[in-house]
């Protein structure tokens, strides 16, 4: 598969779309936003008017959006993928999204004699972790694109599975960012430098809990999209998460008093506001 279209040109797409071009890959894109399309084009990139003509002129489509309504939306949107599907294709989808939602549309392109895996990634100092469900020869399909964008791609079971095991990951990162906020509030709350658990515990802070600006990337919104969709499996599958459950409160709050834009750590202030006014003994 030699011709790939890619679908949304946001921090992860862009990433996408340099690794393709690098690679010497036919690469379609479309993405609402003109300025990132003219990006794409001024790297080698063709843009294309909507997700049905970059489909009707690819082999494998990659999504990479926000969530599942973005992907319902370019799935079965106005002039979407499935309207220019055919057999023999691939969509991998590389959101972050509830898992019924790779499911419905492995259905639907199955229907269509198409294929689709789930693709779900994760940063490490190495690079991409891509998760992938789906049947074993759609993932045997996908692996040499998923290989250009990331270190490690592991098949996780059937499609929807990524997704699970995307969640783990989140409710680990959000859980863990909710510890840290608190530890570094509770050394200042007791006179204590917090740079100390880092310098003198050697326990792995991120430098950005002591910040004072939480501006940029939107990963606060982001990150609250998936405890949502943590939340809702927990429900459907009867799993008990009630420290999941109380920071995904400490995310929403943090949401509606301060930025969606905010980065994760901006629900700090959560913990700020909580001990304002109060005195060291």
């Amino acid at each position: 598969m030699n011709r790939i279209g890619l679908i949304g040109l946001g921090n992860m797409g862009q990433y996408y779309a340099q690794r393709f071009l690098q690679s010497g890959l036919s690469l379609s894109v479309f993405d609402i936003d003109e300025k990132k399309v003219d990006w794409a084009n001024s790297m080698g990139g063709a843009p294309t008017p909507s997700p049905r003509e970059l489909t009707q002129n690819t082999d494998c489509v990659i999504i990479a959006v926000t969530g599942s309504r973005e992907v319902e939306e370019v799935m079965e949107g106005e002039n979407g993928v499935l309207l220019g599907l055919r057999s023999g294709q691939l969509i991998i989808n590389t959101s972050t999204t509830h898992p019924n939602t790779d499911i419905h549309y492995e259905y639907e392109c199955a229907k269509r004699g198409a294929g689709y895996v789930d693709a779900p990634v994760t940063w490490r100092k190495q690079g991409l972790i891509i998760m992938v469900g789906g049947t074993k020869e759609n993932f045997a399909r996908a692996k040499p694109v998923l290989d250009v964008i990331g270190y490690k791609v592991i098949h996780v079971g059937p499609v929807g599975y990524g997704q699970r095991l995307k969640a783990v990951n989140q409710l680990i990162g959000a859980c863990q960012r909710a510890v840290w906020c608190e530890a570094s509030e509770f050394a200042k709350g007791l006179g204590i430098d917090p740079n100390l658990i880092r310098d003198a515990l050697e326990l792995p802070m991120p430098e950005d809990v002591l910040a004072e600006d939480f501006t940029g990337g939107g990963q606060l919104a982001l990150h609250y999209k998936d405890l949502g969709y943590i939340v809702d499996l927990a429900h459907e599958h009867e799993i008990a998460i009630p420290l999941t459950m109380f920071v995904h409160e400490i995310f929403k709050a943090t949401k509606r008093y301060g930025s969606p834009n905010w980065t994760q750590t901006g629900i700090v202030t959560f913990w700020r506001r909580l001990n304002l006014g109060s005195q060291n003994d």
